[in-house]
Order: C-alpha cells, then structure tokens, then sequence
C-alpha cells in the first residue's frame, strides 16, 4: 500500500513540476513579446525624432536662405541711401558753375522754340497761340489724370482675399494666411501660413506652408507648435513642388479626402485652393469641427468647411458629418 502512494506523490510531484514550468514558459513568451513590443516603440519614437530632426534642419536652411535674402535687401537699401544722399551734392555743384550770359539776339532765338510750344497746331492755316491761363488748366488736368491713375494702380495692388470676421482676426497678427482651422470646445486656433521666397514674389521652395497655434484662451494670445501627435494625426501638413511653376501640393492631415495647391495670386496673397462641396479649385478660408467630449475622449460630430469661389467671390460651404 505504501509502495502505491510513494509512486502517487512521484506523479503528483512531476504533475506540479510541469504546471510550473508551463506557466514559466509563458511568462517568458510574454516577456519576449513585451520587449520586442518595447524595441518597435524605441524604433518609432527614433524615427519620430529623426524626422524631427530633419525637419529642423530642413527649417534652419529655410530661414538661413531668408536671412541671405534679408541681407541682400539691406545692401539694395544700403546703396540707394548712398546714391540719394551723393545726388544733391552733384546737383549743388551745377548750379554753382557759371551760366554763360547771351545776347539780346540770343535771347531772342531761344525764345522762338518756347514760343512754338505754346502754340496748338494749325487750324485753317492759322496758328493758335495757347495763352498761359490756358496752358496753366491743361498742366492741372494732366496731373489730376497722373494721381487718379495712381490712385487706381494702388488700390489694385492692395486687393485682399475675401475674409469673414474669424479671419481678420488672424490676419491681423499673420499677414500670410492661408487658411484656419477652429474648434468648438475653445477659441485656439490653428493657422496655416504661407512661406514666401526672399523676393517675395513666389512661395518658399522647401517650407511653402508653416502650421502653429494662435492661443487665444492664454493671456497674450502666444505662438505654439503642434505636437507630434497632433502634427502627424489632426493638423499636420506636407507638401511637394507641383509640375506647374509656383505651386505646390499639399496634403493636410484633417482634410485627407482632398488635394490641397498652394500658390500666390497676383497680389501677393497666399492660396490654398481644393475641393469644397464637389467643386474643384474653390479657395478655402476656414474649417470649423463641432467636437463633443464622453468619458474625457473628444468626438468629431461634424466639420464645417468655409470658402470662396476665386472667379466670382461668391462664398461655398460644405458640411462633412463624421460617419
């Protein structure tokens, strides 16, 4: 009897034997899984910051290149300022050096070719003689005529882009808007602004758009640069030179569905021209999300898209429900 319950212990011994080793064989898978898990994150935030990285530096040669360009305006200005400053002192010596005195007789015959300036052509056979009144009159109307064409040319070179009243607030402290997004949980706002080139005249070829928050909730309304998260998943933005010159496409992070092109118009303003309720090449001015927040997780109910047609002006809309 005794000899059968030594042989149960033996079995029930390596029964335990193999449950415990079981479990530790799993524990062990586990921890494998664990760090494998681990070394994939370790590798993605270093891709992350390699990107950062890049991205940096790809930011510092941007602004290094303005800065070339910026001192390249100061030596323009730098010489103009010279050249002004050299031009009244050759003018003074002129009107020091001796003018030659004529004669009556002399005198005379210049005065012949201001006389036939006075005069208008011919009119049936006579010559009429413009009297200094008259003349006087159309020298006033020539420089009326001058300074409204210059009225007209300057109005025409400070055109702006149609704005509502969400963006003439930003444009107030970013001058190169293209396009905001807005939220309905606070009044931050993300705005989207046009890098020009040193000249001004086209959109940078390596940085065309730059995208940071206007923190209006915060006293003084500071500048902030989005996050990763919210740079690779919500508002971030890339872009590539297009086959036409001057543009460039862009694809934003919340507006995927769509091709964004980036441009200048003749005026200067930066565009940011896409598909808005079905029509192709509407100029896009504001997105506003309507979020709601369960459990501390916010939630995407819809998303207003607000534009302009840039041939007629006349505003577009598109609502975007969150399927």
């Amino acid at each position: 009897m005794s000899w059968l319950w030594g042989n149960e212990t033996t079995e029930q011994a390596q029964f335990v034997v193999s449950a415990l080793q079981s479990e530790l064989d799993e524990r062990e898978s586990k921890i494998k899984a664990l760090e494998a898990a681990l070394k994939r994150e370790q590798q993605d935030m270093t891709s992350l910051l390699e990107d950062e990285v890049k991205e940096l530096e790809a930011r510092r040669k941007a602004i290094e290149k303005e800065l070339a360009g910026v001192d390249a305006l100061i030596k323009e200005k730098q010489r103009l300022i010279q050249k002004s400053k050299s031009d009244p002192l050759k003018k003074k010596k002129k009107k020091k050096s001796k003018t030659p005195v004529s004669s009556p007789r002399a005198a005379v015959v210049e005065e012949k070719p201001a006389a036939a300036a006075n005069r208008k052509p011919k009119e049936n056979g006579k010559e009429a003689v413009v009297s200094p009144k008259a003349k006087k009159k159309q020298q006033k109307k020539k420089k009326e005529a001058s300074a409204a064409s210059a009225d007209v040319e300057q109005t025409e070179n400070s055109k702006v882009l149609p704005m509502d009243k969400n963006l003439k607030v930003v444009a107030k402290e970013e001058p190169n808007v293209a396009f905001i997004i807005q939220r309905s949980n606070n009044s931050n706002t993300v705005v989207y602004a046009g890098v020009k080139s040193a000249d001004g005249k086209s959109l940078d070829t390596t940085t065309p758009i730059k995208v940071y928050w206007i923190m209006y909730e915060k006293e003084g309304n500071p500048r902030e640069d989005l996050n990763m998260i919210e740079r690779n998943t919500a508002y971030g933005v890339t872009s590539k030179p297009s086959d036409v010159p001057g543009e460039h496409l862009a694809s934003i992070a919340s507006l995927r569905d769509r091709d964004c092109v980036l441009r200048l118009d003749k005026h200067g303003n930066v565009m940011a021209l896409t598909t808005i309720n079905g029509k192709k090449g509407m100029l896009l001015r504001r997105v506003f999300v309507q979020m709601t927040t369960s459990w501390g997780i916010p939630t995407v109910d819809f998303v207003d898209i607000f534009g302009v047609d840039p041939t007629t002006l006349e505003p577009v809309y598109e609502k975007k429900k969150n399927k």
